[in-house]
């Protein structure tokens, strides 16, 4: 494979693209509200399983050591741009710099409102991963609300 970031990023994309199939069928048949809440449930219990092994990883809650494995690890295949902006005893913001699944919604031309509905269900698998690690997470900011970032905001 000539361009692994790429390949990485394209499955990203097709994830976005999958997730928003299993909504719009989901939709049609239960309405919007219960494709939410099932999508939801569903991506935030395998973020969840994430959360364990970050956990495993790091050890007791510590917001240092959390912004360290946020960045590091990634072997040149960081397809969201992680950054740390900063971190402290009671709190870490964490930063996406970009973000391939609002990119394939963007190129699949989804409104506004139909990228922030796809993000509240994608983004449930960062709640879950780092609530399943010990954390609280808050987004600031979001790409697919037209922010030019993702940041998250971490506490104990």
């Amino acid at each position: 494979m000539d361009n692994p970031i790429k390949a990485l990023k394209d499955e990203i994309k097709n994830r976005a693209l999958i997730y928003y199939e299993i909504y719009l069928q989901l939709s049609a048949e239960l309405g919007s509200e219960a494709a939410i809440r099932l999508m939801g449930k569903a991506v935030y219990a395998r973020g969840k399983d994430k959360g364990q092994q970050l956990g495993e990883k790091i050890g007791e809650p510590d917001l240092t050591r959390l912004a360290r494995a946020f960045v590091e690890g990634k072997n040149g295949m960081d397809a969201f741009g992680h950054e740390v902006v900063e971190v402290s005893d009671t709190r870490a913001v964490l930063r996406l710099t970009r973000c391939p699944l609002v990119e394939a919604w963007d190129e699949a031309g989804l409104s506004p409102d139909e990228k922030k509905t796809m993000c509240d269900i994608a983004c449930q698998v960062d709640f879950g991963k780092f609530e399943g690690a010990g954390y609280r997470l808050k987004f600031r900011c979001r790409i697919a609300e037209g922010a030019q970032t993702c940041d998250m905001e971490l506490t104990k």
